[in-house]
């Protein structure tokens, strides 16, 4: 009897064993074919399902015959479901699955808006995130140009030779640069130097846009804009690039990482080099004065300053324990900037940098965390003497920032965030003393902050926040925000709060006493006096999400009060002083939609006005478009082509002068110092750039940038520095 019932086990266990099937495939990336990593499968209507490997593989085990469907997604690519027979014979199926880019990745998840992970489309404070696919296709080689290249409302006009930044109606000062959420060392016109950010080390960018000083502090009136780096994905993985353009342009970069079940190590190393140009007036500079005279400047040149720079960044992550992780980070930057001419053949500018950082992360409970930071980073710049093979030292700026932050989530589905720091600001430069000799100044602050998220409804999310700060100058002040988010339906959500904002004067603004030699010769001297700037910031924003299209929209409203700006004491004299209240209003609207799976197009427009007047230095208008374009012709070879271009409207600056007048009743020539105004034109830039997969995991890339050959009609702080048209041609290998 018993080997009767063993029989029919075994024959049981045969027929269903036979009645099971393993199910193969691969998920490709539509675009490049390449395989993608850590996609969801999973067969609706039952517990099995599998993730993708490295290589965009994987294996379902042990599935009945049968029809089924296929549950795919993946962060950034469109969700898909796919109807699959499961057949009676002996033959496994394998299966390849295409995913496409969403147009907008409303399910990437972000950190900087509210210091805690959050889907992009769950984020109740207007968030705009850059991804690296997205920057990879724009092919720029510095920060500066996909800032100004891709984003309305961002401009970068000359300040000395150097690049100077406005951001929806805020200059740099007013804008919050990080990186992994530290702060960058080291200013020149208050920007940083934007050389520094590795393009090809990006995971993404995201950009708060609007005032963040609650969750932040100083300088995040404006906006923040935090450049979260690449870790490494794979056990091994490398690659390295190289690129070559107009004015000598050389770019080299090496990358070689590992994630392992203990974390992870990566280390990037790059050079890059670029030669000065000349811009030469075609027209004259012309200030038109209210009587009708007007002045012309001689026609004149000018060197925009080339650049030779190195950098080396290691970064190693070790998993403690299943609770803790530790990071540890560190890089080395040198550059030597060629103002060029013959000041350049005698002098250049030499930075360097050194920053090194110790992150912990411990995870209290499933609903817990605890993270620990310190970060040190400096700057250096030193004068060059080149036939002297000397150099002197002429700037130190060194920030020491340490920081505890604790976030909680409620079973309710609230969340608390609470955090402490400390940084310190400490700057030494030539500036200072009028005599040239280095002086050093400094600057502590401490501060403590709590910001909620109360889930009211489901549609509907609250955030509260307030930051306390104390200033080694200023001493204490408060900075609430308070935000909600609504979401009409699964298609339209609506953002909009106020958040209060401060930004106290930077230490150059406080203690500079330099004589400027060029223009005339005029002194510049801070005002230990001023006031900490205080504002009220007013924002609303619609986004709009209709399938493959994406429609956002912004607003904000800020009243400065005590703004702090330069301002005339006499006719040899500059000085930093509280110039009384300002009002900026700052829209833009943008639409993302991805038209086919081959053709994608991005448009933006933003209108910026202040209560500033004359005083005024921003383009009210501009507006940004983009077309990405795969052309079907070779497989996973597909060629993609893209065009974008940006426009700025034009704009009036407005100075003063000595001009000759006549006196009516005397008929005697006199000189009097009259208002004249300097008309500055728009324009537009346009780019066209091709990218090319090839074997061996290589592709090419070329590509001309300002194709119309635009040239500004002279040169000056407030007009384009582009040279004209350029063209470069590179080639990446990843493994």
């Amino acid at each position: 009897m018993r080997i009767i019932l063993l029989t029919i086990f075994l024959i049981a266990g045969v027929t269903l064993n036979a009645q099971l099937r393993r199910m193969e495939g691969r998920i490709m990336d539509c675009r490049s074919q390449e395989g993608i990593h850590l996609v969801s499968v999973g067969i609706l209507g039952t517990t099995k399902g599998a993730i993708s490997d490295e290589s965009g593989k994987f294996v379902i085990e042990e599935i009945p015959e049968g029809d089924y469907t296929l549950a795919v997604s993946s962060i950034g690519y469109e969700d898909k479901r796919i109807s699959v027979s499961i057949p009676v014979r002996n033959e496994n199926p394998v299966i390849t699955i295409s995913l496409c880019e969403k147009a907008i990745d409303l399910d990437q998840v972000v950190v900087t808006a509210t210091r805690t992970e959050r889907l992009l489309k769950n984020v109740p404070i207007q968030t705009q995130m850059i991804s690296a696919k997205a920057i990879e296709r724009m092919q720029v080689s510095t920060f500066r140009d996909l800032l100004e290249y891709e984003l309305p409302g961002v401009e970068f006009t000359n300040n000395g030779g150097y690049a100077n930044i406005n951001m929806l109606g805020f200059g740099g000062k007013y804008v919050l640069f990080l990186v992994d959420g530290e702060r960058m060392a080291g200013e020149t016109f208050d920007n940083i130097d934007y050389n520094r950010v590795d393009m090809d080390n990006v995971q993404q960018i995201e950009i708060v846009k609007g005032a963040a000083s609650s969750l932040y502090g100083s300088n995040a009136v404006g906006g923040v804009i935090n450049i979260i780096t690449q870790k490494p994905r794979k056990a091994f993985e490398t690659g390295a690039n190289v690129r070559f353009g107009s004015n000598n342009e050389q770019n080299y970069r090496y990358t070689i990482g590992s994630r392992r079940k203990w974390g992870y190590a990566n280390l990037t190393a790059s050079f890059k080099s670029m030669d000065p140009y000349l811009l030469k007036d075609r027209e004259p500079l012309t200030q038109w004065f209210a009587n009708g005279e007007k002045v012309e400047s001689p026609l004149s040149e000018t060197y925009i300053a080339g650049y030779k720079d190195y950098s080396i960044d290691p970064r190693v992550g070790i998993d403690l324990s299943e609770k803790l992780h530790i990071e540890a980070r560190g890089g080395y930057y040198f550059k030597e900037r060629n103002p060029g001419g013959l000041d350049g053949t005698k002098v250049t500018d030499r930075y360097y940098n050194y920053s090194g950082g110790l992150k912990a992360d411990y995870k209290l409970s499933d609903t817990r965390h605890l993270l620990l930071s310190g970060n040190f980073d400096r700057y250096d710049k030193y004068e060059y003497y080149k036939l002297l093979s000397e150099k002197e030292k002429n700037y130190e700026n060194s920030q020491q920032r340490f920081s505890g932050l604790y976030n909680v989530t409620l079973p309710s589905g609230h969340s608390l965030v609470a955090g402490a720091e400390y940084f310190s600001d400490n700057l030494m430069t030539f500036m200072f003393e009028s005599d040239g000799s280095n002086a050093k100044r400094d600057a502590q602050t401490y501060a403590v902050y709590t910001q909620q998220e109360w889930i009211i409804e489901e549609n509907f999310t609250l955030v509260t926040g307030l930051r306390y700060d104390y200033h080694s100058q200023f001493k204490d002040y408060f900075t609430p925000r308070l935000s909600v988010m609504y979401k009409l339906n699964p298609k339209i959500t609506l953002r909009g709060g106020y958040s209060g904002g401060f930004r106290s004067p930077t230490l150059k603004e406080l203690y500079t006493d330099w004589f400027h030699p060029y223009g005339g010769g005029f002194q510049i001297i801070g005002n230990k006096d001023m006031k900490a700037e205080k504002s009220n910031n007013l924002n609303l924003s619609t986004e709009i999400s209709l399938g493959k299209t994406v429609v956002t929209a912004m607003a904000q409203y800020s009243l400065i009060d005590d703004m702090v700006s330069t301002q005339w004491v006499n006719d040899d004299t500059v000085r930093y002083a509280n110039i009384g209240d300002a009002k900026v209003l700052s829209t833009e609207l943008s639409v993302t939609s991805r038209i086919t799976n081959n053709l994608s197009v991005k448009g933006g427009y933003s209108y910026v006005h202040n209560n500033l007047g004359r005083r005024s230095l921003v383009r009210p208008y501009s507006a940004t478009a983009r077309i990405d374009y795969i052309i079907p012709l070779f497989g996973k070879y597909n060629p993609t082509v893209s065009f974008s271009g940006k426009y700025f409207s034009g704009m009036n600056i407005y100075g003063t002068g000595d001009i000759t007048d006549t006196d009516n009743e005397s008929g005697i020539e006199k000189e009097v110092t009259e208002e004249y105004r300097v008309p500055y034109d728009g324009y537009a830039i346009c780019r066209l750039s091709l990218a090319q997969a090839l074997p061996f995991n290589l592709t090419l890339n070329a590509g001309v940038n300002n194709l119309f050959d635009y040239k500004a009609k002279f040169s000056s702080f407030y007009s384009s520095i582009s040279p004209g048209r350029t063209y470069y041609v590179g080639l990446k290998w990843r493994l």
